[in-house]
């Protein structure tokens, strides 16, 4: 793990162990006078969490210089948790949080801190009042890649053509069309699956604040690659709205071939502030994307995967 880039005070000399004051940035809430008392939670490693304030805002932080660095996977994985976790709690406790992905470590003390909020102020603030109640939900829809296949070339002329001609093809010919006819099939399966994402993104945003399309990628060297053709969205919804779209998902998943997964609520790192501005003439603060790797199936929350 490394400094997160751009984060307030934040340089390169945060990995090499420089004794310098620091703070392990989680999440930035509405200010409330009893949060210090009311905090119930843990951090990173069950770091002590502390609560540095404005007028109106509230960093959840806890005394942090070094970024985490491990080569175990599972003691990476555990860090994640925790910091999910920590957000998590930090959320039932005091309302939807700005959050910050893992390992934000702001070069500095609280006095940062708090100069770090006050030149961010609006942003944050009109960041907290758009996502109060709502939070994020990940959808993500693989596709059994012989069903969608089968479903896409049933009608295809062209690759009836091309199925005609290799059955007919002598040993010489064969390998050539048989190319054809796999580079044919693969067009129409991402083709039916770029359209079948674009409905169901539609749909989602029909019924949701908003919707992000993740790619089909894994989030992170952690999350397990998909095996055939996958859509993966972010949205963001309130409790109403994530019945709905649970309830959409119930179909999906009766389709031949597809395989939802639907999991949250989560903290909504994808919907927070993209880049904040510099709290100094050192340096500023950029929110990257803060999704922490860690999925984790909620139960009865939409389909099972």
């Amino acid at each position: 793990m490394s400094d997160a880039d751009g984060a307030p005070g934040a340089d390169d000399d945060a990995a090499d162990g420089a004794d310098e004051d620091g703070r392990y940035l989680y999440c930035v809430v509405r200010r409330d006078d009893d949060a210090a008392a009311r905090l119930d939670a843990a951090g990173v490693g069950g770091a002590s969490l502390s609560v540095v304030s404005t007028e109106r805002l509230s960093a959840i932080v806890h005394e942090r210089s070094d970024p985490y660095e491990s080569d175990a996977p599972d003691e990476v994985r555990e860090w994640l948790y925790d910091h999910q976790d920590a957000v998590e709690d930090v959320g039932e406790a005091f309302g939807t949080p700005v959050p910050f992905r893992f390992d934000t470590i702001v070069r500095g003390g609280d006095e940062t801190i708090r100069e770090w909020l006050a030149a961010n102020e609006e942003t944050l603030a009109d960041a907290l009042d758009s996502l109060a109640g709502r939070w994020e939900y990940r959808v993500e829809v693989e596709w059994d890649r012989e069903a969608l296949a089968e479903r896409v070339g049933s009608d295809d002329e062209r690759l009836a053509e091309l199925g005609e001609k290799l059955s007919d093809a002598s040993e010489g010919t064969a390998f050539l069309v048989q190319k054809q006819y796999d580079k044919r099939l693969s067009t129409l399966v991402n083709r039916r699956r770029r359209a079948r994402s674009e409905e169901l993104v539609a749909e989602l945003e029909s019924m949701t604040d908003e919707v992000r399309e993740l790619g089909d990628a894994p989030q992170t060297p952690l999350t397990e690659a998909p095996t055939g053709p996958t859509a993966r969205f972010a949205v963001l919804a309130d409790e109403g709205e994530c019945d709905a779209v649970g309830e959409y998902l119930d179909t999906v998943a009766d389709e031949d071939g597809a395989s939802v997964r639907f999991t949250g609520p989560w903290p909504p790192y994808t919907f927070a502030p993209d880049a904040l501005e510099p709290a100094d003439s050192e340096g500023g603060t950029e929110r990257k994307d803060a999704e922490t790797g860690t999925e984790r199936e909620e139960n009865g929350t939409g389909p099972a995967e």
